[in-house]
């Protein structure tokens, strides 16, 4: 059976090392992985002020579109707003899309926005408190560790010792999606019970309001690219196999 390529997309303060764990789990399984950095990240450098969710989204689009395959492609946390642009800008190469413990949003809707709506449907979520604006409101970092609340004392030298500052443009930025193209893109949501970043209350309320095709849950914090590797390789694998 065919496997597509699999494209994982990291989240906020963030590179594409976060992912360094996961990807030989998902090459054993016989999978072709890319990991590509958003700009202003890791090794892609950016000028953080011409940053947005448009740039994140046009420049992964270009990538895929000079691919040969179809991707299922995977958005942790904040890249979840970046994997629903992308499917609007190029359904035609998308065969999947796998949110793992992300935002999902709706047309017209921010990583902000849905932050807000999460709250009003239930409470606020401790991101919010760990999270602080610079002076220019212009970027952001975070304050504390729930990010790797379950993190194994043996992967402790993976998690970073100091997060760089997150623009704030991709934030605030709105998705612009269509029934006829994101609509239309089968979808996965990845739920992960002990989140402590996006909590599983806030999770499940995002998908009422945007359909996914299927939904697993996980016994896992907020990365569990870190703290369960095998165990999500395991889950993007049966959900990554052409139905």
């Amino acid at each position: 059976m065919r496997k597509p390529v699999i494209f994982l997309l990291h989240g906020a303060w963030h590179s594409s090392s976060c992912w360094s764990l996961l990807i030989p789990q998902l090459e054993a399984l016989g999978h072709s992985v890319q990991a590509p950095d958003l700009p202003g990240h890791g090794s892609n450098s950016a000028d953080a002020s011409t940053i947005s969710l448009n740039k994140y989204s046009s420049y992964i689009s270009q990538i895929i579109d000079n691919y040969d395959n179809k991707v299922v492609l995977v958005g942790h946390s904040m890249s979840g707003m970046v994997i629903s642009q992308v499917a609007e800008n190029i359904p035609r190469k998308i065969e999947r899309l796998v949110y793992l413990s992300a935002y999902i949003p709706r047309h017209q809707q921010s990583l902000f926005d849905l932050i807000a709506s999460n709250a009003a449907a239930s409470e606020p979520a401790p991101i919010e408190d760990a999270m602080q604006l610079s002076a220019d409101k212009r970027s952001c970092t975070i304050a504390d560790n729930t990010i790797y609340n379950r993190c194994p004392d043996t992967h402790r030298d993976q998690i970073p010792r100091s997060f760089p500052a997150q623009p704030v443009l991709p934030l605030s930025g709105r998705v612009k999606l269509s029934a006829e193209n994101f609509g239309q893109i089968p979808k996965t949501y990845i739920c992960c019970l002990d989140d402590q970043v996006i909590p599983i209350a806030h999770q499940r309320h995002m998908i009422k309001q945007q359909h996914c095709d299927e939904m697993i849950q996980l016994d896992a914090d907020h990365s569990p690219f870190l703290s369960c590797a095998q165990q999500l390789a395991s889950v993007l694998h049966s959900s990554s196999l052409p139905a």
